[in-house]
């Protein structure tokens, strides 16, 4: 099999020096001083370099720990992990900026990296003069970037600022203009960490068509993202590094499933108790309010439930789910309080609010209610999702909220594939957060 890149038992080990407290204090100095100078006149050596006879210690870090993997020629390939994974070591590696502890890398072709915003520019130096710098670096002749220069100028939008030196660009002037460089001097490879952190939308989705782009021209790219949705939308392969370690690699789909799971997981292990559940502290104060309510309202419990009713933080993608949330009305005086499910991935993408019809809210009393909902079968696609809990009012224009907990509640959807009549015999993860059923009519024409 060709490949542009090959990473083999690749191992980057870091050194960290811990100091006790650090630089001491002039009195520490001074101390440190005298009892070098008493040890030299009895000869004797010092214990210690360090005040109080601290020692300087060492510690060995693994950044990456046996990594292998290759990439195709026009592959689109993302490294996903969380933070401190080892992903950013990884891109430094692979664009040598550093040189790894043990292992090897294989890259075939012309590389250009985009690790953060204006890597590679000098900033006293003018777009323009970037543009030539950038291409000088490639390895490219000034006439092969002479006839690119109008596209990356065009591509970067910063054509007023073109003669401006750098310094002077936003971050987003610097992505635009890094990133045009990086994606039109025509690399073999193209590696970019994070690039569309910063930029709007419109320019995000121009960069994303551009990758896309680069790709069928035959160039590899190597993506690094939090983002999954971009993640999902350029790469169809993927890379879950943990720990410094490859604990996953293969469709992006199921990739990102194992690294949405692992989150859930870590979630779970930090002890918040059930996270399917969520109950308010009790107040401090006999009498006051709960930290979720005020002096009309307050809230009292929620949970999701499975089909059968158990409260469950794991629940199946072909069975309903159900959501309720109970509180307690402190002020009836022809209030009309609305009970709110706020929904979102665990990405932070709102999917739905929900609230009920207007005739269920009715003429409220005071005491407790409860409000539930169903979430039907094949709606949610696996994956984790987060409820806010909400409770506001109305009466005459007057809106208020008495309550309002975010990511509240937690659950993750699976599929068992205990019904597989949809999936047309593909068995990996589904992307999507949605995964409704549809009717379908299919009908010969000819």
């Amino acid at each position: 099999m060709s490949f542009d890149i090959r990473v083999q038992n690749l191992t980057k080990v870091y050194t960290i020096s811990h100091k006790g407290t650090g630089r001491g204090s002039m009195r520490e100095l001074i101390e440190m001083t005298l009892r070098r100078s008493l040890a030299k006149m009895l000869g004797q050596m010092p214990t210690s370099n360090r005040p109080d006879g601290e020692e300087d210690q060492q510690e060995e870090f693994k950044a990456l720990d046996d990594v292998s993997f290759e990439v195709a020629p026009g592959d689109r390939l993302a490294v996903v992990g969380q933070n401190g994974a080892g992903k950013s070591t990884l891109l430094k590696i692979l664009s040598r900026i550093t040189e790894p502890t043990a292992g090897s890398v294989e890259i075939r072709g012309r590389v250009a990296s985009l690790l953060e915003v204006g890597t590679g520019f000098h900033p006293e130096l003018s777009g323009r003069e970037n543009i030539y710098l950038n291409g000088a670096v490639l390895g490219m002749p000034r006439s092969e970037i002479r006839k690119k220069f109008d596209e990356i100028v065009d591509f970067s939008e910063i054509e007023r600022f073109l003669d401006t030196p750098v310094k002077y660009y936003s971050s987003g002037m610097y992505v635009r203009l890094a990133f045009a460089v990086a994606a039109h001097l025509d690399p073999e490879v193209l590696i970019l960490d994070e690039v569309l952190a910063v930029g709007d939308l419109r320019f995000q989705q121009k960069c994303l068509d551009r990758m896309q782009y680069a790709s069928r021209e035959g160039r590899t790219v190597l993506f690094v993202s939090h983002n999954m949705q971009s993640v999902g939308q350029i790469c169809p392969r993927s890379v879950l590094l943990e720990d410094g370690r490859v604990k996953a690699i293969g469709p992006t789909a199921d990739v990102v499933q194992k690294y949405v799971g692992a989150s859930f997981v870590d979630s779970q292990d930090k002890g918040t108790g059930n996270l399917a559940e969520y109950r308010p502290a009790a107040a401090s104060v006999p009498g006051m309010p709960t930290e979720a309510g005020d002096h009309r309202a307050r809230l009292i419990s929620a949970a999701v439930r499975s089909a059968e009713g158990d409260i469950a933080s794991t629940l199946l993608y072909h069975r309903k789910m159900i959501l309720e949330m109970e509180y307690e009305i402190l002020v009836a005086d022809g209030t009309y309080y609305v009970p709110n499910f706020h929904i979102y991935s665990i990405e932070n993408v709102l999917l739905f609010v929900s609230t009920p019809p207007d005739g269920a809210l009715g003429n409220y009393q005071k005491g407790r209610y409860k409000g539930s909902f169903e979430i039907p079968a094949f709606t949610l696609n696996e994956g984790v999702f987060r409820v806010t809990l909400a409770l506001s009012s109305w009466k005459g224009e007057l809106v208020s909220i008495h309550f309002l907990v975010p990511n509240a509640i937690t659950f993750k959807v699976v599929d068992d594939f205990s019904d597989v009549s949809y999936r047309n015999g593909y068995m990996h993860a589904m992307p999507g957060l949605l995964r409704p059923r549809f009717a379908w009519q299919l009908t010969r024409t000819t």
